[in-house]
């Protein structure tokens, strides 16, 4: 049937219905991200990652001079020196929860590069490849933890804080920032888009690690309890943001300058009344 003006009705067996509106191929990813920050939250909320009663938790400073043998030994005060931080299990939750947004958009990549068949599990393959990167470079802290474990706790995060705010303002860091950006083209199928994906994997893995190892290193300082929730959503914004931003060299010139004013404070904590 032809309307008035010449245009053609479309009869209903011939019009297109409406696209049904498909969820990113990154869902499961943004979900397992808030799932791990649930899971860190409730294990502060119970005491589990700092040791002591939630009505009455411990300040950071004090954890370790009250950690029990039971706690030493199973590796918790490895992180800062707070009795109960979890050791590697925890940090593994921790990395899950912080740095799986900043790699959305490389989880993105393989997603719309693989097949529908394969693309879940060439998803799961990069994720997992991603994490063990994080995951290795906690095993490292936890390793090297009994040579600074002993210090003061403000004086072990002041360090911290201020070694994250000079790497920040570093070529290699910028460097690093930049190949966080970077893709790759991935195989289709077969054993190559396996390996490809792994590859990209780890690569990226490690590109994200020489970004923010640094700004990790906050995290292993600052201990447990409810004032590491704080940390942890200082650093994911930071880590977040430079990998969102269009013009991430001035995030983090911004994160430099905040990263280097907590340090004051966090020096100047023993001093204040």
């Amino acid at each position: 049937m032809v309307l008035p003006g010449g245009a053609r009705a479309r009869s209903p067996r011939t019009a297109s219905a409406p696209r049904r509106p498909w969820p990113r191929v990154t869902l499961p990813y943004e979900l397992a991200a808030l799932a791990a920050w649930i899971a860190v939250i409730a294990l502060t909320a119970t005491g589990a990652v700092h040791g002591a009663h939630p009505a009455s938790p411990a300040p950071a400073g004090e954890a370790h001079h009250h950690a029990t043998p039971a706690h030493t030994a199973h590796g918790a005060a490895g992180f800062g020196g707070t009795a109960g931080f979890g050791g590697l299990a925890t940090w593994a939750l921790m990395c899950a929860a912080m740095m799986l947004p900043a790699a959305l958009p490389a989880l993105a990549h393989v997603g719309t590069n693989s097949l529908r068949r394969c693309r879940q599990r060439a998803m799961a393959g990069f994720a997992a490849v991603y994490l063990a990167v994080w995951t290795g470079y906690g095993a490292l802290l936890l390793a090297s933890a009994p040579l600074w474990s002993r210090l003061p706790g403000d004086a072990v995060l002041s360090c911290a804080l201020a070694l994250a705010a000079a790497w920040q303002s570093t070529v290699r860091k910028r460097r690093a920032l930049r190949d966080c950006h970077r893709s790759s083209p991935l195989p289709l199928s077969g054993p190559p888009a396996v390996t490809g994906t792994l590859r990209f994997g780890l690569r990226h893995g490690g590109a994200c690690l020489r970004s923010c190892w640094a700004l990790m290193a906050v995290m292993a300082a600052a201990g447990g309890g409810r004032g590491m929730l704080a940390w942890m959503a200082l650093l994911t914004g930071i880590v977040t943001a430079e990998r969102f931003a269009r013009r991430p060299g001035r995030t983090t010139r911004l994160a430099a300058a905040a990263l280097a004013a907590a340090a004051l404070t966090a020096a100047l904590a023993p001093s204040l009344p």
